[in-house]
């Protein structure tokens, strides 16, 4: 596990007796393990022609709105799944988790050709927002997710128009996360964006976002 870039941090999220510091560090050790989600296919036409059709829909909504993926949400509720996931049972159901909107968002943007990455975070809460999830999730897989008062999340990295770098766009929410606050509750305590190298949003391995230059494949930390 590779920490990534340590940064100027802002910010105070109040860990009790640990630093802020240190309790992201403890959070990045716990959930380093936890991969994205990869909608996988069966044998035979079942998944590709709901595969087909979810690109399709993407193509189509992409027109009307302009924006990555809206349509999703209208379509799925977040909460807690069953894995692993293949096409022909994900158009199916009415509830997925954050990865596997953002597995379904990257798709939608590359059905449209353009540039996508999956971004891992890490994000600040209070201790009874977690406590409430890791209840809800108690009999759905546990809260193998949340760390402290932090949680793990997953979303996408776009192009962003007109300057350098990327914005990171939340699907489960519907916003960019520059929309977040720079601290506290609800703000980017660190992040992991995942890129090939023929990607393009990370030449050199490195990418901008938030001012902050970041390097790819490993966890930043970008605010305490």
């Amino acid at each position: 596990m590779n920490n990534g870039l340590v940064m100027k941090c802002v910010g105070n999220n109040g860990h009790g007796g640990a630093s802020p510091r240190a309790a992201i560090e403890q959070a990045i050790v716990k959930l380093d393990g936890l991969r994205p989600t990869v909608i996988e296919s069966h044998p035979g036409r079942c998944c590709l022609l709901a595969r087909e059709w979810f690109c399709a829909q993407s193509r189509a909504h992409h027109e009307v709105s302009g924006l990555p993926a809206p349509w999703l949400r209208e379509r799925w509720m977040w909460g807690p799944q069953h894995h692993p996931d293949y096409w022909c049972e994900v158009v199916e159901r009415t509830t997925i988790d954050c990865s596997a909107l953002a597995a379904l968002t990257c798709e939608s943007l590359r059905a449209i050709g353009e540039p996508v990455a999956t971004v891992q975070m890490i994000e600040h809460f209070d201790p009874s927002t977690v406590q409430n999830w890791a209840h809800y999730w108690r009999e759905h897989g546990g809260a193998y997710w949340l760390s402290g008062s932090t949680s793990y999340h997953v979303a996408v990295a776009v192009r962003a128009l007109g300057s350098p770098g990327i914005r990171i766009w939340n699907p489960t929410v519907e916003c960019f996360s520059e929309q977040r606050p720079l601290a506290g509750y609800g703000s980017i305590a660190a992040v992991r964006m995942l890129v090939d190298a023929d990607s393009g949003l990370a030449p050199g391995g490195a990418f901008a976002w938030r001012g902050l230059h970041l390097r790819a494949n490993d966890w930043n930390i970008v605010s305490l």
